[in-house]
């Protein structure tokens, strides 16, 4: 049966750049941005937004829109995609991350969500993503990028790493409106 994830090589000097501007950054770094305790998400975050001027941002939005195309090219999806105005790069301590299961459209205002994307900034052997009804857990590879559909049949979780951190990018397409 089909999945509907499909996973894209992206260059690891980009995936270097992105753990960096996480450590760096103290404008928009949160811990445990959701309201969510520490037994359902333990993680530092960083804010990023679709108009953000930092080359490395730009850099990244550039592989994510050529990948995205590939995706909807791929699965004969006609109607145009944006990222969501917030997107993420998180940190994940050891025994951190997503501890629960999910699926990104499971709200309200979270309604609009038509596709997930996932970049992993580092491996972690024994860390990942694990896709309930799928059984697929895919390892934290560097530079893998995932890209998988935002409602419930991909419900998911991290697979939590008792002995490495690991850092992720993360974010949400929706619908673009035409002019």
């Amino acid at each position: 049966m089909e999945s509907f994830i499909r996973i894209y090589g992206v260059d690891k000097k980009i995936c270097d750049r992105l753990i960096k501007y996480h450590k760096l950054n103290t404008e928009y770094k949160k811990e445990l941005i959701t309201s969510f305790s520490k037994d359902i998400k333990e993680s530092v975050d960083v804010e990023f937004y679709n108009s953000s001027k930092d080359k490395t941002i730009l850099d990244f939005f550039e592989i994510l829109s050529a990948n995205i195309s590939k995706y909807l090219t791929e699965f004969q999806i006609k109607y145009p995609v944006i990222t969501e105005f917030t997107n993420l790069i998180q940190h994940y301590p050891k025994n951190g991350g997503f501890k629960i299961y999910h699926y990104e459209n499971g709200s309200f205002s979270t309604s609009h969500i038509k596709f997930v994307y996932m970049l992993y900034l580092n491996d972690v052997k024994d860390g990942g993503t694990h896709f309930k009804y799928q059984d697929i857990t895919l390892e934290a590879k560097k530079g893998n990028l995932v890209i998988w559909p935002a409602d419930f049949t991909h419900t998911h979780k991290g697979v939590i790493s008792k002995t490495k951190e690991k850092y992720i990018v993360t974010g949400w397409f929706r619908m673009r409106q035409l002019p």
